[in-house]
């Protein structure tokens, strides 16, 4: 069977803390390479909060691990996903074969931390200036 490109992306409990999540990369590495693939790139995205709650967590560790393997090395690794507890969710994609690498994320997330600053302090200056200016009298 042909190796194909794939990547999964990773919530894991956030009181595992980050050397549970290294854990569990470890894991799904030695999955993925005892099947005979091959892992690319492992990236932490950290912990970031979620859209909505799941077993009342309102936030996770991230993680993205790329890797080329077999459809039936896949199933093996995603049925020890399913079993593994710190594992909240998961989700696997193929990727075309001629598809670049995903990026490396700190520049997008340090990009977006750096937005919503703006956008509070913008947001916090503007109630100021409202604050200061004496209520208009609708007669003159």
């Amino acid at each position: 069977m042909a190796e194909r490109r794939y990547e999964t992306l990773l919530l894991v409990r956030p009181d595992q803390g980050e050397s549970g999540l290294k854990d569990v990369l470890t894991r799904v590495t030695s999955l993925v390479t005892d099947q005979g693939g091959t892992v690319s790139q492992e990236q932490i995205w950290g912990l970031r909060d979620l859209s909505y709650e799941i077993d009342d967590e309102k936030r996770a560790y991230y993680a993205l691990v790329e890797f080329r393997a077999t459809g039936p090395a896949l199933a093996e690794m995603e049925r020890n996903l399913k079993l593994m507890e710190p594992v909240m969710r998961f989700l696997s994609v193929r990727q075309d074969e001629n598809a670049p690498p995903a990026r490396l994320r700190v520049d997008e997330v340090a990009s977006d931390e750096t937005r919503r600053r703006e956008d509070d302090e913008r947001d916090g200056s503007s109630d100021e200036r409202a604050e200061e200016s004496p209520p208009s009298e609708g007669g003159a």
